[in-house]
């Protein structure tokens, strides 16, 4: 598992966890990096929505927070194993997930679009038959092609920036993500286009192993977030719906 994470200086905030003996210690989020405006890392430090939400939720809790970098694949994995307390990663709550994981209520509702070539359209109402389209292994985008379009060759990559880099140099047709990513892609690739694909149900949520006495403290926690506005002023720094 320790080879899944990358190897750059970890955020930590000191709230009461400044090596006192009793001291709490540090609420250990891990997340995946490469996922701008949600978490993405700049100046050698992760940040993004989900940072923030993370140090949020962790100062409720009266806790530091440390943020743990890694694949997105190994996330879930990583909570199960003990290497972290909680996740928040762009993370949706499956009934096949929740078998094995407790998850918050959702903070974030999302629409999938398709990332393309202009010069090379493609109709998702077709259901992508006979194309390969590329999606973020392990990520909602990945169940959503295995049981919506079983006619396509679905192509999981470790990021969705090495997705992108797959469709630019035409190995690929067509990438799936989320609405903020695909504005984002587009920005900055101007031979990309994307259309709305579906609607995500149940939205993003943040993770924890089974049965975690957290739950409901995180619960608490983004309910009041929500009701006092700072949710959305969160989502706003961000550029986010």
């Amino acid at each position: 598992m320790c080879a899944h994470l990358r190897p750059f200086v970890l955020s930590l905030l000191l709230s009461g966890c400044g090596g006192r003996e009793g001291a709490v210690p540090p609420l250990r989020i891990a997340l995946s990096a490469d996922y701008p405006p949600f978490e993405f890392v700049e100046k050698g430090k992760p940040v993004g929505f989900e940072v923030d939400l993370g140090r949020s939720v962790a100062e409720e809790l009266g806790r530091g927070a440390v943020f743990l970098d890694m694949s997105f694949s190994a996330i879930l994995p990583s909570l199960n194993a003990g290497m972290a307390d909680m996740a928040a990663s762009t993370i949706t709550a499956t009934e096949e997930r929740e078998k094995n994981f407790s998850f918050s209520r959702a903070y974030f509702r999302e629409e999938l679009r398709v990332l393309y070539q202009s010069q090379r359209p493609v109709d998702p109402a077709q259901k992508f038959r006979g194309r390969r389209v590329a999606c973020q292994l392990g990520s909602t985008m990945e169940l959503w092609l295995r049981q919506n379009a079983p006619d396509c060759t679905t192509v999981p990559m470790d990021s969705n920036v090495q997705a992108v880099e797959a469709l630019k140099a035409g190995q690929v047709d067509a990438v799936v993500v989320d609405g903020s990513q695909a504005e984002s892609f587009c920005e900055r690739n101007r031979q990309l286009q994307s259309v709305f694909l579906a609607r995500s149900d149940r939205g993003y949520a943040i993770a924890f192993p089974k049965n975690s006495p957290l739950v409901a403290q995180v619960d608490r926690i983004l309910t009041a977030m929500e009701k006092n506005g700072k949710l959305q002023r969160l989502k706003e720094k961000w550029g986010l719906p």
